[in-house]
């Protein structure tokens, strides 16, 4: 039997204020995934959050200021774990990579990321100061997390000497463009693959791209 506490069991508008920024940004979150950016109404989210539409306006000033918040809350936590994770990582480059991997796979199939995701790919084209500030906060975040571990691997002489910024670009791609596609398409595919063989694909594919082979030129070279 789970436990909750006192404020869990009270009515929404009788919580802590303090509480309500968080209910707010999660309410936002179905209804953006739902609905789309452009037709989300400012009262729809009240009304999923079991606020009026003045105590939201309360916390933040515009659904753009809303679409802010909600992103930043979605992946800062997972870029300030990732960040942390690789900065006290102890091991090879090549197992860092390959648990960072398994982690960002999971994170791309998280369904807060997947609603999240699915709203920046339908809408933001036409939101284009919306669109620039999800590349920056999110996607150059990420990149620049990729390209650290990228460019570590080449100084230690673990990986090809390829371009970082490309490997982080395919990499992202890649686990973004995956998820996406199993969400949404799987149960069409006549030969449907489980996350675990799409993870263990990602993993070989990707590592055999940047590592540093037995008998390559670049071996030669370094030797």
């Amino acid at each position: 039997m789970s436990s909750s506490t006192a404020e869990d069991r009270l009515p929404r508008w009788q919580r802590r204020p303090e509480s309500r920024p968080e209910e707010i940004i999660g309410a936002a979150l179905h209804v953006f995934g739902e609905q789309g950016f452009a037709r989300t109404r400012l009262e729809d989210v009240a009304k999923r959050a079991g606020v009026s539409k003045g105590t939201l306006y309360l916390y933040f000033k515009s659904k753009e200021d809303l679409f802010r918040e909600m992103a930043r809350s979605c992946v800062s936590a997972s870029l300030a774990e990732g960040e942390e994770f690789v900065r006290t990582f102890q091991g090879s480059t090549r197992e860092l990579l390959e648990q960072f991997i398994r982690r960002y796979w999971a994170k791309m199939n998280d369904p807060v990321n997947l609603r999240l995701i699915r709203v920046v790919h339908l809408e933001l084209t036409n939101f284009p100061e919306l669109a620039r500030f999800y590349f920056q906060e999110v996607i150059m975040q990420m990149r620049s997390l990729i390209q650290s571990i990228i460019q570590l691997g080449i100084e230690r002489g673990e990986f090809r000497p390829v371009n970082p910024g490309f490997a982080a670009r395919a990499l992202q791609t890649l686990c973004t463009q995956l998820a996406q596609y199993q969400h949404h398409f799987r149960a069409y595919d006549l030969h449907p693959m489980s996350h675990e063989e799409l993870q263990s694909g990602i993993i070989d594919l990707y590592l055999n791209g940047v590592l540093l082979q037995p008998g390559s030129a670049e071996l030669k070279e370094a030797v």
